[in-house]
């Protein structure tokens, strides 16, 4: 009896060099039969076959036969592997209001979707999951920056295009990376062993439980006789750990056309929200992430005063709702705007409630559950999108990834190609701090994996929202992730860098900053700000203007009368939240960047 991992199944897409792997019988005969061809091998002492497949044509569908199993609807195409954390895995639906003349079903997309979840006691050999085309539900659900990056890739013709998708939020570096890796970092070493003692997760979580149904109980909100005042929806000016209701009665003299969507926008922690007196959603946001949005029931709303009611309820933070988010009641043709005044009481002040414990960031547990079971397919390339779990550790970052990227070449391919993402520019609504390094050191060390051959780097400063860790803006990541891939690995002559820092001289008081991929230089969103750090570690900030493929600074006077000492290195975009980006002729946006200055 034939024995088959779930991704070798029917409505797989292989490449056009493909492995083939499962288990029977030890030392018995296996025939793999597809395309009037038939190949024959004999299984090892322990059941387990493999079938290295070449084909010269892509197409289908298929029949593949191995044994008396069969596989229908086989595709060959473009395969390529999609890891990361949440912003790899934020689904289709959630971005679908800014972007949904562009979410169509598309037959020729066919993803398979591992199943999510941790293990840290040894890699798992199988990993549940199917295929699906992109329409219906199966396109909502699917994961959006895969799903633009296969758009692009249709770019080039119509090949069919699979995606592994093996990403799961919340995950750091090391936890896509084996035990004998890890093994060679003692206080990674240390987290896994900690982890993986008997009884350590479930008496942590047992814990949380606890903790949270008392803090629950404790909550008094109801009835609490606190009078209501006036308070605009974002103004969280004196509330604390608690909860918070907002009132507000609307009057519609007609009923507005169908459908009508509560906008929400994102809230901390949890939000209900009722319409004269019918629950319409519940947002469990802890860990602020999730958008806040709803069609509304017909009969929802009627002919004159309608009143919404929100509950909200801060438990880790104080109750309030996050800036530069859409809330409102949208239907087609307009909107009713919901940012402004509302009736607000507030609860009894609640001391926090810790966290839900989160292992996620922990050594090998996605790659003992979701990653391992998959290695050994030979996809076209690997697409990344990951790093928010590090900021707080970037001088690891390159090290971790190399070996990242060394694992996936051993095991799928040798000098397999890999793209990633520099993560987008983001402001924690928590920060208190104007300009902060957490995340441009991150970014910078993602700048430095470059090194490593055959890698590519999608930049996504731009694609960012203030307070958002998550922003909507999925399409314009996933088509430049597909522009490296064409470029890469299917020989397109098109455009996929922007501005590339090449080389950074200081001749007295002036800078000169040069790139390559620079044609058109241009900036947005204001004069390009650059950092100099000086050899004593001071760092002084000057504007720069554009002078063809150069930026150019003049440093004379920002110091007052003391002459401009020698700089040791010049940063660009250094911020969490950096508010000019530059762009070459293709408006492709140059990276955020440190560099050491040459005094030659």
């Amino acid at each position: 009896m034939i024995t088959l991992p779930s991704f070798f199944s029917d409505g797989m897409v292989i490449g056009k060099r493909a492995r083939i792997w499962g288990t029977t019988e030890p030392d018995s005969k296996v025939t793999l039969l597809i395309l009037g061809e038939s190949i024959e091998i004999i299984s090892d002492e322990n059941g387990r076959f493999e079938f290295n497949l070449t084909f010269s044509e892509y197409g289908g569908p298929h029949t593949m036969r191995i044994n008396d199993h069969v596989i229908n609807d086989v595709y060959i195409g473009r395969l390529w592997l999609c890891c990361g954390q949440s912003n790899m895995d934020w689904p289709l639906s959630y971005v679908k209001p800014l972007l949904g003349e562009h979410i169509k079903e598309d037959p020729r997309i066919r993803v398979f979707q591992a199943e999510r979840g941790m293990k840290f006691d040894g890699p798992a050999r199988s990993v549940n999951g199917q295929w699906h085309t992109m329409t219906g539900d199966a396109l909502r659900h699917s994961y959006a920056v895969p799903y633009f990056f296969a758009r692009g890739l249709l770019e080039d013709g119509d090949v069919p295009v699979g995606l592994f998708n093996v990403a799961m939020g919340g995950t750091s570096v090391e936890a896509w990376l084996p035990e004998e890796i890890v093994r060679n970092y003692p206080d990674l070493y240390e987290r896994l062993e900690t982890v993986r003692a008997p009884g350590y997760i479930e008496r942590l979580q047992k814990s949380y439980e606890d903790n949270a149904r008392e803090w629950n109980e404790k909550l008094i909100f109801d009835d609490n006789g606190k009078p209501f005042s006036s308070r605009v929806l974002l103004d969280d000016t004196g509330l604390t750990h608690g909860a918070a209701e907002y009132r507000k009665t609307i009057r519609l003299d007609t009923l507005p056309p169908s459908p009508v969507t509560l906008d929400l926008g994102m809230a901390v922690n949890r939000v209900t929200a009722y319409i004269n007196g019918i629950e319409i959603q519940s947002v469990d946001n802890s860990g602020q992430y999730l958008p806040g949005m709803c069609v509304l029931p017909e009969g929802t709303l009627r002919e004159g005063e309608n009143e919404i009611l929100l509950r909200l309820i801060g438990n880790a933070q104080k109750p309030k709702f996050i800036p530069n988010k859409k809330y409102a009641l949208s239907f087609p043709g307009g909107s009713i705007d919901l940012s402004g005044y509302w009736q607000c009481r507030a609860s009894e002040e609640m001391p926090p409630l810790e966290g839900s414990p989160w292992f996620y960031t922990h050594p090998c547990c996605v790659y003992n559950y979701m990653l391992a079971p998959v290695l050994g397919i030979q996809p076209d390339g690997v697409i990344f999108y990951q790093g928010e779990s590090n900021v707080g550790a970037p001088h690891t970052y390159k090290e971790l990834f190399s070996h990242f990227v060394e694992l996936l070449r051993k095991r799928c391919g040798e000098n397999l190609p890999v793209i990633f993402t520099q993560l987008a520019s983001y402001l924690d609504v928590n920060c208190s701090v104007e300009v902060s390094e957490i995340w441009p050191k991150l970014r910078e060390a993602q700048r430095q994996c470059l090194s490593i051959p055959n890698t590519a780097m999608a930049v996504a400063i731009d694609c960012g929202e203030e307070y958002d860790i998550h922003p909507l803006n999925k399409k314009t990541v996933g088509e430049r992730l597909a522009l490296h891939a064409r470029k890469m690995v299917y020989g397109n002559d098109i455009p996929a860098n922007g501005p590339v820092i090449s080389r950074v001289t200081q001749d007295g008081d002036r800078f000169t900053l040069r790139f390559d991929n620079a044609q058109g230089l241009w900036a947005k969103g204001g004069r390009p700000l650059i950092e100099l750090v000086y050899f004593d570690g001071e760092a002084h900030r000057l504007y720069a203007t554009v002078e063809s493929q150069t930026l150019v600074a003049d440093a004379a006077g920002s110091r007052g009368a003391v002459k401009v000492p020698q700089v040791e290195r010049v940063r660009f975009g250094w911020s969490d939240y950096p508010s000019v980006t530059l762009y070459n002729a293709h408006n492709l946006p140059a990276p955020p960047f440190e560099m050491e200055v040459s005094h030659d």
